[in-house]
Formats: C-alpha cells, sequence, structure tokens
C-alpha cells in the first residue's frame, strides 16, 4: 500500500471503531430507559416502554403488533430476551371484556394513572381502555410481580385491580381461572377467537366453540361431566405444569398432567386458536436464562382425538367443506382437492368449490368432472342420501359421477358405497379405512361465485353453499307470502287490508328445523334427499 494512502485507511478505521461504540450505546439507552419496576400516579407508560418485575422473567408495556408495527399492544410477555417479544410469549393483553375487542395504541398513546387514580390507556383524546377497579377506590402504583401478575395498588398496597382477575387465552402458574379463557383468533391475531374454557355455575368445566352464538350446553364439544346442584368449580394452573379442578368438596383432580416436571420452568397454560388446551414449558437456565430455548409442549385437554371432537349439535372443529387433520403441534383443517378456503387466514372456517358444481341435466359428464381420492378420510355427519352395498370401487365412482346431487362419495370397508349431498364434520387419520373420492370440475377451477348463471333453474339439495340455500329458501317463502297476498286481496276486494304483517321472513336456523337439516324441500316437492 502506497504511504500517501495511510492516513485514508487510518481515518477509515477510526471512523468505523467510533460508529461500533454509538451503536453499542445506542444499543444499551433503551434497556436503561426501559428498566422501570413501577408506574407511580402521576407518570406515565409511553410506547415502546415497559415495566419489568423484579427478576426481570415478565415485562408489562407496549408491543407492536406482527402485522402493523405502527400498533401496540397493551401486554404481559415473557422477557426472554427476543425484541420484539415472539407473540407465544405474550401471556395478557388489554381487551374491552372477555370477548370484547382489543384496544389497539398507536405511537403516541400513553398509560397512566391520573389524578382520578385510575389505570387508564388514552390516545390523545380518546380513552382506549381502563382497569375496572372499585368506585371510590384511588391507585397510586402499578407493579408487575415475579408471577407474571400486573396489579394496581392503593393505600396501604391493596390490589384494586390484576390482571390474573381478567385472563385471555393464557394461564400462569399460581393462576385461578375466573370467568372463561378465550383463543385468539389466530396467533399473531389478538382478537377474540372461537373457542373457550370455563368452569360452569353448576360445576361443569367445558370447552366451547362459538359460545356467543348460543346456549352452552349446546356449543360444548368436551366438559368433565361433573355438574351437580353444587357447582363452585375451581380452575387452576400450578407452579409444575399441572391444570386441574377443584370441586366443592375439595377433590381435585387433573385435566393436564405435564411431561416436564420440577421447578426450573417458565411455564404456561393456553386455550390455542384450534380449540385445544396446552400446557407449555421451557427451561429457565438452559442456553442463557431460557433465551436459546424453545417453548415444548408438555400436555394436552383432550389428551387425545382433537379432531373426534364435536358439539351436541354435530359441529366439529373444522367448518364444512373440509377435513381435520391432526399433527403433533396443532388441529390442521385441509381443504379436499379442488376446494378452497372461504377464509385463508382462518382455515377452520371451512372450505368451498373452487369450481362450478354439476347441473343436473349437464351433458359428457365424464369429460367435464372426475372423482379425485382422499384415503383414510371420512365425513361422518354429512348427507348419506343414497347407499348401494356391495359394490367396487368403480361402481362407486360411477354412481357418483353420474348423479347432480352427489357432492363425494365415501367408500366403506371396501365394498359400501355411500353418496355425499355436503361435506361435514370431515376427518382424516391412520385409524379410518374409509376412501373419499371427492367430486371435481376437470380443467377450469374458477370459483363458483364468479360462475355466470345458468340459463336453466335447477334445485341443488348439496349444501355447497349453506347460506346460498337460506337465501333462497327465505326469498321463496317472501315471493309466495306476496303472491298469497296478492291473491287474497284481489279476491276480497271489498274488505282489503295490508297484510305485510302475516309475511315474514324465517331464519336459517328455522328453515334449518323445518326442511329437517336440509334433507327435506318445502311445499309441492318436499321429498326426502334419500327418495332420491
Amino acid at each position: 500500500m502506497p504511504p500517501a494512502a495511510l492516513p485514508s485507511f487510518a481515518l477509515l478505521r477510526v471512523a468505523t471503531t467510533i460508529a461500533m461504540l454509538l451503536v453499542q450505546q445506542a444499543r444499551l439507552l433503551p434497556v436503561v430507559a426501559m428498566a422501570r419496576t413501577k408506574l407511580t400516579a402521576g407518570d406515565t407508560l409511553t410506547v415502546p416502554d415497559y415495566i419489568t418485575s423484579p427478576s426481570g422473567s415478565f415485562a408489562f408495556g407496549f408491543r407492536a403488533h406482527d402485522s402493523d408495527p405502527t400498533k401496540f399492544l397493551l401486554a404481559t410477555w415473557f422477557r426472554l430476551g427476543s425484541m420484539p417479544p415472539q407473540a407465544q410469549s405474550v401471556v395478557w393483553f388489554a381487551k374491552e371484556s372477555a370477548m370484547g375487542t382489543t384496544p389497539n395504541a398507536t405511537a403516541r398513546s400513553v398509560l397512566s394513572i391520573p389524578a382520578d387514580g385510575q389505570l387508564k390507556l388514552t390516545d390523545g383524546s380518546i380513552e382506549l381502555w381502563r382497569a375496572p377497579t372499585p368506585s371510590m377506590k384511588r391507585g397510586s402504583v402499578l407493579v408487575l410481580t415475579d408471577s407474571g401478575n400486573v396489579q394496581l395498588l392503593g393505600d396501604g398496597d391493596n390490589v384494586l385491580w390484576e390482571s390474573f382477575g381478567f385472563p385471555t387465552d393464557t394461564l400462569l402458574p399460581g393462576q385461578s381461572l375466573e370467568g372463561f379463557l378465550f383463543s385468539k383468533r389466530a396467533d399473531t391475531e389478538f382478537t377474540t377467537g372461537r373457542f373457550s374454557l370455563a368452569a360452569q355455575s353448576d360445576g361443569n368445566v367445558v370447552l366451547c366453540v362459538d359460545l356467543f352464538t348460543g346456549d352452552i350446553l349446546q356449543n360444548a364439544y368436551w366438559a368433565t361431566a361433573t355438574n351437580g346442584p353444587y357447582g363452585n368449580t375451581t380452575i387452576t394452573f400450578d407452579e409444575y405444569g399441572h391444570l386441574s379442578y377443584t370441586l366443592y368438596d375439595g377433590s381435585i383432580n387433573n385435566l393436564i398432567s405435564p411431561l416436564a416436571t420440577g421447578r426450573n420452568y417458565f411455564r404456561f397454560a393456553r386455550m390455542d386458536p384450534d380449540g385445544i388446551v396446552r400446557a407449555y414449558a421451557r427451561p429457565k437456565h438452559g442456553g442463557g436464562g431460557g433465551q436459546n430455548t424453545t417453548w415444548t409442549v408438555s400436555g394436552t385437554l383432550p389428551s387425545v382425538g382433537g379432531c373426534k371432537l364435536k358439539t351436541t349439535r354435530m359441529q366439529g372443529m373444522c367448518g364444512p367443506g373440509s377435513y381435520c387433520v391432526e399433527t403433533k403441534e396443532r388441529l390442521n383443517c385441509v381443504c379436499p382437492s379442488g376446494y378452497t378456503y372461504i377464509d385463508a387466514e382462518h382455515t377452520e372456517s371451512g372450505c368451498t368449490p373452487g369450481f362450478e358444481p354439476q347441473r343436473c341435466g349437464e351433458e359428457n359428464i365424464s369429460d367435464k368432472f372426475s372423482l379425485v381420492e382422499l384415503p383414510n378420510t371420512i365425513w361422518e355427519l354429512s348427507i348419506y342420501y343414497k347407499k348401494f352395498p356391495s359394490v367396487s370401487e368403480e361402481q362407486c365412482y360411477d354412481y357418483c359421477l353420474n348423479d347432480c346431487f352427489c357432492a363425494a362419495a365415501l367408500m366403506i370397508n371396501g365394498s359400501d358405497c355411500v353418496e355425499l349431498g355436503a361435506l361435514v364434520y370431515g376427518r382424516q387419520g391412520n385409524d379410518v379405512t374409509t376412501k373419499a373420492l371427492i367430486k371435481v370440475r376437470k380443467g377450469n377451477n374458477t370459483p363458483y361465485m364468479e360462475t355466470p348463471p345458468s340459463k336453466t333453474t335447477t334445485i341443488l339439495v348439496g349444501p355447497y353453499k349453506i347460506v346460498t340455500i337460506c337465501l333462497a329458501l327465505i326469498l321463496l317463502i317472501t315471493l309466495g307470502g306476496s303472491l298469497m297476498a296478492l291473491y287474497y286481496l284481489t279476491r276480497n276486494r271489498d274488505s282489503q287490508r295490508l297484510l305485510s304483517s302475516s309475511v315474514r321472513s324465517f331464519s336459517c336456523k328455522e328453515l334449518y328445523e323445518a326442511t329437517n337439516g336440509f334433507k327435506k324441500l318445502l311445499g309441492a316437492l318436499g321429498r326426502s334427499t334419500k327418495e332420491r
């Protein structure tokens, strides 16, 4: 290197060294600024700050959304070195209510304990969230305990509010469940999901789906059957990883017995988005305070057979048109070949044909449709409207192919053929010996809703679209009522009067019951699907 180049080279090295020192100092500044263990009255917590528990294992404050870093959760999480913290490490987040919405903070949002002693999250002049505290009580300090419990303390260190009393989807060691434990809609989507765990007032411990749509007894897909006149059942998660319930007489029964035992683990139990409650564990001291380890499942509720779960209303874990596959990590809802998810981000919603279904009277069917094999798969609650005993698979194939009402066929025990008008409560597993044959249109897999309507009106019984059937039946009934009203008015001109009050629409539930689960058509064509 020429001597003239040395000063420039040396200057570059000096500049690089200074830059590295500045970067290292910049990394240390947020840690120093955020190393707070409490929030006192009159003080504020701003984005993206947080407070920590005395041991530093937990943090409480603002966490950016995975999908939108400009929006923040007010949350509690395991402080295990990763920044931002992993979604799985979040153990509590602020919600308006148990089934309510989750407030989204922004860069200008502030958490504070103002002069009235209430814990508030505000965004400018808008109040996003307020901790429910007893009236006439003023909080003076907010702390985060080493158990992960956020507490608002008043005079004499009285607890006015604590996050343990308002769980979201997670229980921590030492926490008892009061009310419901609701799943999130998805792992990184902090909104109320479809599944819940609760101890009923009658003492029964239940897992429910879509609780907000109906009676808890009809929505339960698993229960302890401990209901009785005494009630007073308590669900608790302990430091060893046991999820248990205590009955009114003091007897304790395990819901989850952990595989990993001992106290040297971080733990939590969670109602996961797929409807299974899982206990998770992670070593505290492995790899630098647990920073280089991962969460592992140490137990589940129910312990086996998640895809077999269903409610008394015969609602399974996956939506119509899909089938459930149980893996080591989660229950997966899968679409058959030719079908697409109704909501790709929430696959449990079900699947719909990605093609125009077969029309009755359509010609050259074998050139337009085929049946795709799906081994070890069954739809147990579908409309079995035709059965053919002692036939070959080729015969079963032809029967379904040439039947415009057949959405799929099942070969049971290799000899019995069953045609399905719809795909409901499907599952796939090694214990299933049934082979499914799914009818799909060849070549053109354009979504059904985008297909131009046929010139020939056809009454289609197969519920590819339950909603479509509901709307069609409602329309027919409403039009029929209107025609009857018109006929009545023309026949009785001398005593004409308004009849609009006698014509009403019907709910999907009423139509479902009136048609025996859409198996029977209303009116002159009211034959059971089994008669076809």
